[in-house]
């Protein structure tokens, strides 16, 4: 009869509380190499926790080419107990735009823009090998995505 009562209290036992989500495993200051719009590029991001449970995003961009092209954007994020992701990214162009998105495992993903001007999709996938790789797409008029950037990112050393 003990094995049935044992069975019987972990079906009634209140589960263990879900860990808030969070993008903590993010975090750090980052340097990239890869594509983008075609042409060689480098990058670092900088992500660390920001005010309120939020995560803020640094990201700055060089695109080899004539002439090179120098991007940087700043975003903050929040996420709900849910796990939904919000927020907004302000870039150099002076551009800002709403950030939604969530996290699927070691990956994170965000829609960003609007239908007026564009809808993008930003991957930050971690690897197990320690490998960060960011790739950025644009929806088409045919619903598919279109990649305009990889780049793979390491960790930098403090």
């Amino acid at each position: 009869m003990t094995p049935l009562w044992w069975a019987v209290a972990a079906l009634i036992a209140p589960a263990a509380p879900a860990e808030s989500p969070s993008l903590a495993a993010w975090h750090g200051s980052w340097s990239g190499a890869g594509e983008a719009f075609g042409k060689p590029a480098t990058a670092t991001l900088a992500i660390a926790p920001g005010e309120g449970g939020a995560t803020s995003l640094v990201y700055r961009l060089s695109i080899d080419g004539t002439p090179p092209v120098r991007y940087s954007a700043e975003a903050g994020y929040s996420l709900d107990a849910e796990g939904r992701l919000h927020g907004k990214w302000s870039d150099s162009y002076g551009r800002t735009r709403p950030v939604s998105g969530g996290i699927e495992g070691p990956v994170w993903w965000t829609h960003w823009g609007s239908a007026d001007v564009e809808i993008g999709r930003s991957t930050y996938a971690l690897d197990t090998d320690g490998t960060l790789t960011v790739s950025d797409s644009i929806l088409q008029p045919d619903g598919g995505w279109r990649v305009f950037a990889v780049l793979h990112y390491r960790r930098n050393k403090v």
